[in-house]
C-alpha cells in the first residue's frame, strides 16, 4: 500500500507449463502469455569422461565404445551418476507438489502430496517415495529427516515495500500500540536511547485502537520530545504525525497549502495539526528519510534474514529507492550473499528512468534480480477514506475519496509504460478506482493487441462484480493482500458502518477472482502488516478478525481453501512475473526454493495456523534459515 550466490544448476528450464486452481488453464493463454526465457546465468555443467584405460585395455575400451553406441541406437539413455546423486535430499515429509489443474467453481481439486525431495545444484533433482529418493543419495549427500513435516514451494510475496520494511526494523515500532499514553512513552524511551539520531522516526500506530479512537497531534508528540523532530508512520502509511520541531523544519505554518492530491491537516484556528495525508505524507517522507549506503545496507540484510525465518524466498515491490537500492543488491550478489529473489518496481510517471537503471545492471541475473513492473497509485486508503469510491462512504458524507488522476491520464500512463515494454503494478483499493484501473489496462491491451504483459492491480478491496470477468479476459493479475482484512483485532478496512451493507459484500472478496478464472497472488504489503505468510492464509481461509471473530468468518462464502491460499502465495504470485515455469510449484528441473513447516496448515484450525513456525528454508538450494540452529534462526 506504500506510496511511495546460486549453486551449480543442473537442470535446463524445464518447458512444460504449470496449471492450478489460481492460474487460468486456457488454451489462448499458453499462446499469449507464453513464459519468456530468463537470462540465467547457469555455471557448465559437470562432464562425465569414462576412466583412462592403459594401452593394454584397449579390447575392453572398443567394448565399452560399442556398448555405448548400441544402447544409444536403442534409445536407450546413459545418465552419469554425477548427474543423478543429490546434494540434498529431505525425506520422511509431506511434500506439497504441483496443484492439480481445472478448478471446479473457483474450488480447488486438494493438494497432490509426495513423500520427498532431492536437490542438486539450484534446482529440485526429483520428488517421490523415500525409496526412489535414496537412489540419488552419494557419498557427498546430506540428508534430513522431516520427520512427518510440510514441504512447501517458498513463499512469494507479490507486494512488499522491501528497505522500507529493512529500515523500519531500526526504528520505534508502534504496531499495536494500545493508547496515545503509550505511543509517547515508547516515544520517549527511543529518543532517550538514541541521542544521535537528528531525527527520531517510527511506524505503525494505530487510532482505531485506542480507547477513544481519535488521531493524535503534535502537542501529544512536543509533551515527549521538543527539541528534536519526530515523524510517526500510520499503519496504512498513508499518514504521518510531525512535532512541532518536525513541522517547523519542512516549513509547514498555517500559509502553508495543501499539495495535489493531499492534505496538511489545520485545526479551528487555521494552524497545523501535525497530520499529514496522502501526498502531503510522501513529500515530508521523501525530504526527510534519505538514508546512507550502509543503513540502506543494514536494511537489506535485516529484511532478507526476516524473509528466510518466514519461508519468503521471493518478494516483489516497490517503487524502488532508485540507484542506491540496486547497488545494494549488487554488493550482496556479487558477495554470494544475495539469497532472496527480488522482482523490483519502477515508477509509473518515470518508466524511462527505470529502463535505464535496467540496462545498467542488466549484467545482474534476472532470476534474482528481475526489473520487473512500473507502479501507480490510482487512491488511497479505506481506513483514511481516502481511497475512491463510486458512492459516498456512509460514515462520512459527502466524502467519496478522489482519484490520483483523471480517467484520461490515467490511460495514457499505463499505455505508455506498455509500450516500453513494462507492465503496470496499479495501486487500487475502492471500487471507483478499481474500475479506472482496469478501463485503463483493457485499453492499453486492446490497443497493444499482442501484447504478452501481465498488468496487475494491486489490493482491489472493494471490486463492483462487473470486474471480475474482465480480470480472467484480458489475464489481469489481482494482486492481494489478505492481512489488510484482519490486522487489527476488528479490521477498519472490513467495515460495515464506513462501507455500508451493500459494499460489504464486495470487500475483499478473492473467491469470486478464482470463480472467475482470474489470477490470484498474495501478499503482505510489509512493513504495513507483518511478512508473515501464516496471517495471510488464515485470513484468506478463515476471514477471522486476529482475536478468532465472528466464528464463522467474515462473509464466509470467500472463504478460500488452504491449498487455494498457498498456491496464490506461490504459482499465482511467480505466474505474475512470469516466472511460473521455473517456480511457484515444487516440480522436477524448477529452482530449488522450498520451505519446510514445522506444523501442517492444511490440518490447523483457524487460529492455530498463526503459530505455525518455519522449520527450515532453502532458497536456490542452499539452506538459508534452519530453525533448530540458533545461529540461523536468529538470523546472523
Amino acid at each position: 500500500m506504500w506510496m511511495t550466490n546460486a549453486s551449480t544448476a543442473m537442470h535446463a528450464v524445464p518447458r512444460h507449463r504449470t496449471t492450478s486452481p489460481v492460474m487460468r488453464p486456457m488454451a489462448i493463454l499458453s499462446s499469449i502469455n507464453s513464459p519468456r526465457p530468463l537470462k540465467r546465468k547457469l555455471n557448465p555443467s559437470p562432464q562425465w569422461k569414462p576412466a583412462r584405460l592403459k594401452p593394454s585395455a584397449k579390447t575392453a575400451a572398443k567394448l565399452f565404445s560399442t556398448a555405448f553406441g548400441l544402447l544409444a541406437l536403442t534409445g536407450f539413455s546413459v545418465t552419469p551418476a554425477s548427474l543423478t546423486t543429490a546434494d540434498l535430499i529431505l525425506k520422511n515429509g509431506r511434500v506439497y507438489t504441483d496443484p492439480l489443474a481445472g478448478p471446479t467453481e473457483g474450488q480447488s481439486p486438494g493438494p497432490v502430496w509426495s513423500q520427498a525431495i532431492s536437490i542438486r545444484g539450484s534446482d529440485i533433482l526429483s520428488i517421490g517415495t523415500d525409496r526412489a529418493i535414496e537412489k540419488e543419495k552419494g557419498p557427498g549427500t546430506q540428508v534430513i529427516d522431516l520427520k512427518g513435516r510440510v514441504v512447501l514451494p517458498g513463499f512469494n510475496d507479490a507486494h512488499v515495500h522491501l528497505m522500507n520494511g529493512g529500515l523500519a526494523l531500526t526504528r520505534i515500532d508502534l504496531t499495536g500500540v494500545p493508547s496515545i499514553f503509550e505511543l509517547q512513552e515508547k516515544v520517549k524511551s527511543f529518543a532517550a536511547a538514541n541521542t544521535a539520531k537528528r531525527w527520531i522516526l517510527g511506524q505503525g500506530w494505530d487510532h482505531t485502537v485506542f480507547p477513544v479512537k481519535k488521531y493524535p497531534t503534535k502537542e501529544d508528540l512536543d509533551s515527549v520530545v521538543s527539541d528534536r523532530p519526530v515523524m510517526l508512520w500510520h499503519s496504512d502509511h498513508h499518514l504521518v504525525l510531525l512535532n512541532s520541531k518536525g513541522l517547523e523544519l519542512l516549513r509547514i505554518s498555517t500559509s502553508t497549502a495543501s499539495p495535489k492530491n493531499g492534505e496538511i491537516q489545520k485545526n479551528e484556528k487555521g494552524e497545523p495539526t501535525g497530520l499529514l495525508f496522502e501526498e502531503a505524507a510522501f513529500e515530508a517522507e521523501h525530504k526527510v528519510d534519505n538514508p546512507s549506503s550502509e543503513e540502506l545496507r543494514q536494511a537489506f540484510v535485516a529484511a532478507q534474514n526476516m524473509a528466510s525465518k518466514f519461508g519468503v524466498t521471493s518478494i516483489q515491490g516497490g517503487p524502488i529507492r532508485g540507484e542506491d537500492e540496486v547497488k545494494v543488491i549488487e554488493e550482496m550478489y556479487n558477495e554470494r550473499k544475495l539469497h532472496l529473489r527480488y522482482a523490483m518496481w519502477g515508477n509509473i510517471e518515470k518508466p524511462q528512468e527505470f529502463l535505464a537503471l535496467k540496462e545498467k545492471y542488466k549484467h545482474l541475473p534476472e532470476e534474482w534480480v528481475n526489473f520487473s513492473a512500473v507502479k501507480g497509485f490510482v487512491d488511497g486508503v479505506i481506513s483514511s477514506r481516502t481511497a475512491a469510491l463510486t458512492e459516498n462512504y456512509s460514515d462520512d458524507p459527502p466524502n467519496k475519496g478522489e482519484p490520483m488522476y483523471t480517467q484520461e491520464r490515467l490511460n495514457e500512463l499505463v499505455l505508455n509504460a506498455n509500450r516500453l515494454g513494462l507492465p503496470v503494478a496499479l495501486h487500487a483499493i475502492g471500487d471507483r478506482a478499481v474500475t479506472m484501473a482496469v478501463n485503463a489496462i483493457t485499453a492499453a491491451k486492446r490497443q497493444l493487441f499482442n501484447s504478452r504483459l501481465r498488468n496487475r492491480i494491486e489490493h482491489i478491496e472493494v471490486a463492483p462484480p462487473f470486474v471480475y470477468t474482465k480480470f480472467a479476459d484480458f489475464h489481469i493479475v489481482a494482486s492481494v493482500q489478505p492481512s489488510h482484512m484482519v490486522y487489527d483485532n476488528e479490521s477498519q478496512n472490513y467495515n460495515e458502518t464506513r462501507l455500508g451493507p451493500v459494499r460489504i459484500k464486495n470487500d475483499f472478496a478473492w473467491k469470486n477472482f478464482l470463480v472467475s478464472n482470474a489470477h490470484l497472488a498474495f501478499g503482505t504489503d510489509w512493513p504495513v502488516e507483518t511478512l508473515n505468510p501464516m496471517v495471510g492464509l488464515f485470513a484468506a481461509v478463515f476471514r477471522q478478525n486476529l482475536n478468532g471473530r465472528p466464528v464463522a468468518g467474515l462473509q464466509p462464502a470467500q472463504k478460500l481453501t488452504m491449498s487455494q491460499a498457498v498456491d496464490a502465495y506461490t504459482l499465482g504470485s511467480a505466474y505474475a512475473t512470469r516466472e511460473d515455469h521455473v517456480k511457484g510449484s515444487l516440480r522436477e528441473g524448477k529452482y530449488a526454493d522450498v520451505v519446510v513447516l514445522d506444523k501442517d496448515p492444511f490440518k490447523a484450525k483457524d487460529l492455530d495456523v498463526l503459530k505455525i513456525p518455519v522449520y527450515l528454508t532453502i532458497s536456490g538450494g542452499k539452506v538459508v534459515y534452519d530453525g533448530s540452529t540458533p545461529e540461523l534462526k536468529a538470523g546472523k
